[in-house]
């Protein structure tokens, strides 16, 4: 990755070194052996520079900077409703191994950006409501809260952090390439699995099941003969084009407004009296669960590592 950790500060267009970078990088991920194909780098150029703009449009559409420290949990309805207590900040930090190495890099105290995404959870659970003067007990409640914090991409200003979110947005991307290939290698050797499985039975096959077994032989046939082809080096570009051309289907932020009381109690949006209003950004398709997530600005942060607190246990324990 840190070949390309500043491409985004650069022009993507043909003959600049940053997109010259993308594309060696892009076909290197998926299949090295593609430099020596017809078409290489010319016809990469336009999928890859359309993914680099798409990858830093979305990096720059992600909500935030947040600031999350203790004076925030406890002013910011925000900051309180992603943290279940506030001490639950600084071990995302801890549990970071991104947030550790930086964190370990920097001067104690300074202020730096990252990305941090949550898992978000609904749960229906029973709870009392206050109609009038009237409390209602055994009522059903949803109750919306984060899990799983974690930071990546951490960078001493916002533009920087952002140029590295995108790139690393444009990694997830080429991922995606390198998978749909897969995916084909993977439906090959399950169908010469299934082919291999049904030529015995052929010889002890009644006429009716020789007739289903060799009709399904020829379909299996015609399925790895296509399969096949599209296996060769020549056909991988259609691969970089269907998915970098398409870069919106394949990763995408959703946004979503609920309200929250105090407690994390859905609302709904109409009940202005009870809790507050705030719009979530859901990273899709970036890994196989969804993720909440928004950019933040920490400064002065206490960090200790987990080898530091588990010294500070032991040493509580053996006072």
């Amino acid at each position: 990755m840190g070949l390309l950790t500043n491409l985004f500060g650069k022009q993507d267009v043909p003959g600049t070194p940053a997109l010259k970078t993308a594309v060696e990088h892009a076909v290197s991920a998926v299949e090295p052996l593609l430099v020596q194909t017809r078409g290489y780098p010319d016809r990469y150029h336009h999928p890859v520079s359309v993914a680099m703009a798409y990858a830093r449009q979305l990096a720059e559409s992600l909500p935030g900077p947040i600031r999350i420290d203790r004076d925030a949990y406890a002013t910011d309805a925000f900051v309180h409703a992603l943290f279940p207590d506030v001490n639950a900040i600084a071990e995302a930090l801890a549990s970071s191994l991104s947030m550790q190495e930086y964190l370990r890099n920097s001067p104690s105290g300074s202020e730096f950006y990252a990305l941090m995404g949550m898992r978000r959870v609904d749960r229906q659970l029973m709870g009392m409501e206050l109609a009038g003067p009237t409390v209602q007990r055994e009522v059903v409640q949803q109750a919306t809260y984060f899990i799983s914090h974690t930071m990546e991409n951490p960078a001493p200003d916002e533009a920087l952090a952002r140029e590295k979110i995108a790139t690393q947005f444009f990694h997830s991307l080429v991922g995606k390439v390198k998978a749909r290939i897969e995916q084909r290698r993977q439906n090959k050797e399950a169908m010469l699995t299934e082919r291999n499985n049904l030529m015995p039975r052929l010889h002890s096959a009644d006429d009716i099941e020789r007739a289903a077994i060799e009709e399904r032989l020829t379909m299996l046939a015609d399925g790895l003969q296509s399969i096949i082809e599209s296996l060769e080096l020549d056909h991988y570009p259609e691969d970089f084009e269907a998915v970098l051309l398409h870069s919106e289907e394949y990763l995408h932020l959703n946004q979503t407004s609920i309200r929250l009381d105090s407690m994390g109690i859905r609302r709904t949006t109409d009940d202005t009296e009870q809790g507050q209003e705030f719009m979530l950004s859901e990273l899709i398709g970036y890994d196989r669960r969804n993720w909440t997530v928004t950019i933040v600005r920490c400064a002065n942060l206490q960090f200790e590592t987990f080898a530091e607190k588990l010294d500070k246990a032991y040493r509580y324990l053996t006072l």
